[in-house]
């Protein structure tokens, strides 16, 4: 890489390493209680240091509720960003998408099958042992739900014709998918079925529990494991035909790719639902700031994610205060018009 991408790394991650912050502090200082950034600093700075607070019941807020959700927030928004743009790349389709491709869907499914049968049962007791067996359920279903979208696309000559033939496979069957959720929520005891219901559309105010360790463990590995695909990633763009006269075992990248794409999908949509149109967004966000290059734009839609998902819970959480909306809903509402405007612009093409 040269110093000239490594110097634009570095400056543009730390502006939005700073955005990241403000957002951070914005999301903690709005709500039904007002909490002043300066007096969220303070109460940061006493947990620290390990000092008495000054306002118990700022605190309990703060840290019990609003920096919990704000980091789960940050930690979905970046793994949805990340798979986005890694889809993308990859089918060289600017459509691409792990909601539009199904695969949050499938994610999504597989998490719901797995909680009706922990109850049904009877291991609901066995708690946080469970809840790391949940993103592993969530996984397996999302890469079921790849395979299924490409033996259904049926490939095609050219590579601008299969990434089509696999955006529509993907639409078919995570419409088919939605209809057996749909069909799930209806044996569920309806005391759930709002809960549910939230988690479906997209949802961050679940109280955390202990998933999000393997989770956030699972994401940070597959941000790694994407980077170090990113350079093939460049070449493949190009064309396939040339990424392997360069020396690119494209076949093998393609599959690496698929597979870490979609768990970092599937462990987070354990935690939060499939939260619609992050990773349509946020690549076409971080192209617009760095470019295509992946080596740059990986790092760039990491942070991106996390900026634009703090941002749009912070509005989910505030516009209809004291009641709140689902995150997917204000991601859907910014989301939609943009994919409606690349498929016209584009016609599905790359």
């Amino acid at each position: 890489m040269s110093r000239l991408s490594r110097r634009k790394i570095l400056a543009t991650c730390f502006a939005l390493g700073t955005m990241w912050i403000v957002s951070i502090l914005l999301s903690l200082s709005v709500g039904s209680v007002s909490i002043r950034p300066g007096k969220a600093l303070r109460l940061i700075e006493n947990l620290i240091l390990g000092q008495a607070s000054e306002d118990a019941a700022a605190e309990a807020i703060l840290f019990s509720v609003r920096l919990p959700r704000v980091l789960l927030g940050s930690l979905v928004g970046s793994a949805l960003a990340l798979a986005g743009a890694s889809f993308q790349s990859l089918l060289r389709n600017p459509l691409a998408d792990p909601f539009v491709l199904g695969v949050s869907t499938g994610a999504s499914f597989g998490t719901i099958v797995f909680s009706i049968a922990v109850s049904a049962l009877g291991f609901a007791g066995f708690g946080g042992a469970l809840s790391y067996a949940r993103p592993v359920a969530a996984f397996t279903c999302a890469v079921g739900t790849v395979a299924l979208v490409y033996l259904l696309s049926g490939g095609g000559d050219r590579a601008g014709e299969a990434s089509q033939r696999l955006l529509l496979a993907g639409v078919v069957l995570a419409s088919f998918i939605s209809s057996l959720n749909v069909f799930l929520l209806t044996i569920t005891n309806q005391a759930d079925l709002r809960g549910i219901f939230y988690w479906l559309i997209g949802d961050l105010s679940r109280p955390v529990d202990a998933a999000i360790y393997p989770v956030t463990f699972i994401v940070l590995a597959g941000f790694i494991l994407l980077y170090l695909f990113s350079y093939k990633l460049n070449l493949i763009s190009m064309g396939e035909e040339e990424a392997t006269l360069l020396g690119v075992d494209v076949p093998r990248a393609k599959l690496g790719v698929y597979i870490v794409a979609s768990l970092i999908t599937g462990a987070v949509v354990s935690i939060s639902g499939p939260i619609a149109y992050i990773g349509l967004i946020c690549p076409h966000m971080g192209r617009l700031m760095v470019g295509s290059d992946n080596r740059i734009l990986f790092p760039v839609v990491v942070l991106f994610g996390a900026i634009f998902t703090s941002f749009a819970d912070t509005l989910a959480r505030t516009i209809l205060s004291p009641a709140e909306l689902p995150v997917g809903v204000v991601t859907a509402f910014c989301g939609a018009p943009l994919f409606i405007y690349l498929l016209r612009r584009k016609g599905g093409g790359a």
